[in-house]
């Protein structure tokens, strides 16, 4: 709407404007500088011609090249959105203008374009239509070949030349006033005189000094600590470049500016944040892959071109700076819809120098992308890798050697997007009139040619083939795109059916969604990527059915002979992955997992059926009738019901603290008994392999941690009213790995709990004293220790954490400081252990804040300045001066660890 407004502006102004735009492409403008109105030997009136009697020896800064004249008009929509073409006058101009292009390869081209009005009339909307028209002439040079770099502005009506585009050169390492545009000629500004080159017609008598290079500001890299690397594989050391890279490009790369492919000197602090990470890593490669502003759907080989420019022009400021990794660049142009950016990846030692290297990290770009952006996403990067076409032999379906380029481009794109299920429809050549049974036969076998050689690529994803012969006239080729999730399964209205019918028609569909079945890692119970598409065919299902209950059932590999209790339990943690998948999906439907290991002799895989409400209850837990029951005997009741939870026990792996699947069902039966008796406290007692002449700090460490988690999973399922204390026994008493939940002893309860008494008669200042103490208090019960030259809390303190957020909410009006501190004695006291004791506090901090803690907390590092060994202390300052320190002996000092 915007063009047909400036259309019907503009028309008084088009024929004028448009026939001067025609004299001067037919050699009838200005001889002199081409951009005004005077005629051959009529030069008077041309402010250049006043530069010619003086000399200069100044090599030019920028030349005009060629005028192109275009048309405009609400006809010629059908040929460009914009109403703009490109007449054949004008593409013999740019084609003239070529050659002195291709003579000039390191010089920058200038398209500014012009469209018709008056200077007073001039907007953003005029400037747009002439960036159109810049825009318009750029796709054809790139079709031509020219690989100058390419810059387009818009100027509207400014100069009143009507629809042109003015081509011009610019020096490489111009200033940027050189790419100003050059204005009528009332608009220069004087210059002293001085004998100028005539090239092309056009007078250089400005010349522009380049301006001195400013003293580069040391790059800031104190946030990006290289660690050292000596004796890591290079397994181990990508996941830590992966992370300096993030640092050093918070955002994931750089931006550039609309329609042009030059870094920003504002970014070039960002470039050499990441020279700083890449000359420690020498031997990883580094992709640069270039995005153009955009929907996917509008991607276009202009945009393609760019995105690839700025992946180039960020390789080469690379290079510049001393980089020597290999870098592999890819222009993505819209196709991912990721704005005017370039994201770089780490990739491990010689990727980049691989064949199809700009693909291999293909999927690190689709991150963070919403379904319909995925699937815009995927339909154009199928679209383009399969635009050269795909050739069989004749009569065939067998790929042709060539292909496979090809075949290796769309197996990276599905590779990226592993969840969909995508179509492959077959062509063949003929009239749509000629379509027949062997052509219709002959495109679905070379359909299924391609999804075979897409598997030998290792493509998971579930390809649906199809031949439509000659039907649709699309000559020889194969077509592939997203398949619409809605789309993938049918689900039938079985709202007549009688109840054994729609158990089987529910059983039926669950059959089909888990035909294709999940490639699990060997002995691994996590859903692989490629699951994902799986999982949300299954909560299509689950959820056309809220009422239904199913039982999910996880099978292994071997006879029913074979069977023991580890592949019970993998295939037990498999059903509870997908549990937990389809749940987040929003399918809420009450599930029962089963784990048969090999007892079957199914195979590795998974079976879903309709189960009866009272099976499913059979398997849980039971908790009576507790009406008139005293506390001691409900006390009694609720420790059985714990025990009888527990009994299978949880098998952690070795050394890890994390929660498996397969323990799942005991997190739901400890939930659901503890929603019954929220009125108790409770004992988490974690236990670990060994005798008790055997137990250590890491043993009782490693089993406070797993009571920590079985403690988070249980809150997780709703058990949240519940107080539970965790504690780590190690192998105290050689119970082995196991978990102990009872209720606790009145005492142990009260242990590291601090009584707050009423501070609400109290001045400020006793008010004050009170939160001081509280929080030495609480800090002597449970000193506050980190992993071993690190900020991160130790686990086992998070009682300690949890007590001192309860306090501080009673004392809301406070603020408070946080103060960290390392052990050494003061003399010993640097800048590392200042930093390191301020990233504690800061980390003390956070732990308080995720708790609801939300008073002003005050960070401050003091190493071993004080001498108190590794410890935090906390306490009040006055909202007026929370800079001032405490003295060591002030109160809520602390006790210092030990």
């Amino acid at each position: 709407s915007s063009l047909n407004r400036v259309h019907a502006r503009a028309r008084t102004h088009s024929g004028r404007a448009q026939a001067w735009s025609a004299q001067r492409v037919r050699g009838r403008g200005c001889a002199v500088c081409g951009g005004c109105r005077c005629r051959p030997g009529r030069w008077s009136g041309c402010a250049a011609s006043a530069a010619m009697e003086v000399e200069v020896a100044v090599k030019p800064q920028r030349r005009l090249v060629s005028e192109v004249a275009l048309d405009y008009g609400l006809a010629f929509f059908d040929d460009h959105p914009s109403g703009i073409r490109l007449a054949s006058e004008g593409l013999q101009c740019l084609r003239r203008a070529i050659d002195e292009l291709s003579a000039s390869p390191t010089w920058t081209v200038l398209l500014e374009g012009h469209c018709p009005g008056n200077l007073e009339d001039n907007d953003d909307i005029l400037e747009s239509v002439g960036e159109e028209a810049a825009d318009l002439c750029k796709e054809q040079l790139l079709r031509e070949g020219v690989r100058n770099d390419i810059i387009c502005k818009g100027l509207g009506s400014t100069e009143g030349l009507g629809m042109h585009v003015r081509l011009s050169l610019v020096e490489p390492d111009a200033p940027p006033t050189a790419l100003a545009p050059a204005g009528p000629p009332e608009a220069q500004p004087a210059v002293e005189k001085r004998q100028g080159d005539v090239i092309w017609g056009q007078v250089f008598g400005q010349i522009v000094q380049p301006a001195e290079k400013a003293t580069e500001a040391p790059t800031e890299v104190d946030d990006m600590p290289i660690p050292d690397l000596e004796g890591l594989s290079d397994g181990e050391r990508l996941p830590l470049l992966e992370e300096l890279v993030l640092r050093a490009l918070p955002s994931g790369g750089i931006e550039f500016d609309a329609n042009n492919s030059q870094i920003l000197e504002m970014n070039m602090p960002l470039v050499r944040r990441l020279v700083y990470v890449l000359k420690a890593f020498p031997d990883f490669g580094l992709q640069c892959a270039g995005h153009a502003k955009g929907k996917p759907a509008d991607n276009k080989l202009m945009k393609r071109v760019l995105a690839q420019d700025r992946a180039l022009a960020l390789q080469d400021a690379l290079r510049k700076e001393g980089v020597m990794n290999s870098i592999a660049c890819v222009g993505f142009g819209s196709a991912l819809g990721r704005g005017n950016c370039v994201r770089v990846h780490a990739m491990m030692p010689g990727q980049a120098d691989a064949e199809d290297a700009e693909l291999m990290v293909l999927g690190w770009n689709t991150g963070s992308l919403s379904i319909e952006q995925e699937r815009e996403s995927l339909n154009q990067l199928l679209q383009e890798a399969l635009e050269r076409g795909l050739s069989f032999e004749p009569n065939k379906a067998t790929i042709k050697l060539e292909a496979a380029p090809t075949v290796r481009r769309v197996a990276w794109v599905l590779k990226a997007f592993p969840t969909w299920t995508v179509s492959c429809e077959g062509h063949t050549k003929g009239k749509p009139e000629d379509s027949n049974d062997m052509k219709l036969q002959l495109s679905l076998v070379r359909a299924e040619a391609l999804r075979s050689a897409l598997e030998e690529q290792g493509v998971q994803n579930t390809v649906v083939c199809a031949g439509h012969g000659c039907a649709k006239g699309l000559g020889m080729c194969v077509q592939m795109c997203a398949v619409d999730p809605d789309k993938e399964m049918i689900i039938p209205d079985l709202s007549g059916l009688s109840e054994d019918e729609r158990r089987d028609s529910i059983n039926e569909l669950l059959a089909q969604a888990l035909e294709r079945g999940i490639d699990f890692e060997p002995n691994k119970h996590y859903l692989p990527p490629s699951a994902l598409g799986l999982v949300r065919i299954v909560a299509r299902v689950l959820k056309a059915f809220p009422d239904v209950a199913f039982r999910l059932e996880g099978h292994a590999k071997g006879s029913p002979q074979e069977n023991n209790e580890a592949k019970r339990r993998l295939s037990l943690g498999r059903a509870e992955a997908v549990r937990a998948a389809v749940k987040l999906e929003g399918a809420l439907n009450a599930m029962l997992c089963v784990g048969e290991g090999s007892a079957l002799g199914r195979g590795a895989g998974l079976r879903m059926l309709v189960v009866d409400a009272e099976e499913l209850r059979a398997s849980e837990v039971k908790v009576p009738d507790l009406a008139g029951l005293s506390r001691e005997a409900r006390e009694e009741v609720l420790n059985e019901l714990l025990e009888t939870s527990l009994q299978k026990g949880i098998d952690f792996e070795p050394n890890s603290s994390e929660v498996p699947l397969s323990g799942m069902e005991a997190v739901r039966n400890v939930a659901k008994v503890l929603q019954a008796f929220a009125d108790f406290d409770l004992l988490c007692e974690g236990h670990a392999k060994g005798q008790p002449a055997e137990n250590n700090a890491a043993k009782k460490k490693l089993s406070h941690q797993r009571a920590q988690a079985f403690k988070t999973a249980v809150l997780a399922e709703g058990a949240t009213s519940c107080n539970i204390k965790c504690v780590g026994r190690g192998c105290e008493v050689g119970l082995g790995t196991r978990l102990r939940m009872f209720v606790a002893d009145p005492k142990q309860a009260l242990e590291g709990i601090v009584e707050i008494p009423d501070a609400s008669g109290l001045s400020r200042e006793e008010q004050e004293k009170l939160l001081n103490r509280l929080l030495s208090k609480a800090l002597e019960k449970g000193t506050i220790t980190f992993e071993p030259n690190s900020v991160e809390i130790e686990i086992t303190v998070a009682d300690t954490i949890a007590e001192l957020a309860r306090i501080l909410k009673e004392f809301p009006d406070f603020a408070v400081r946080c103060e960290g501190h390392t052990k050494g004695k003061p003399v010993d006291n640097n800048a590392a252990k200042m930093k390191l004791s301020q990233a504690r506090a800061e980390s003390v901090r956070t732990a308080l804040q995720k708790l609801g803690v939300a008073h002003r907390l005050e960070c401050a590092g003091r190493g071993c300045a004080l001498g108190l060994g590794m410890c935090v202390r906390m306490f009040s300052v006055e909202l007026g001066d929370p800079s001032e320190p405490s003295p060591p002996g002030a109160p809520g000092a602390g006790a210092p660890a030990a």
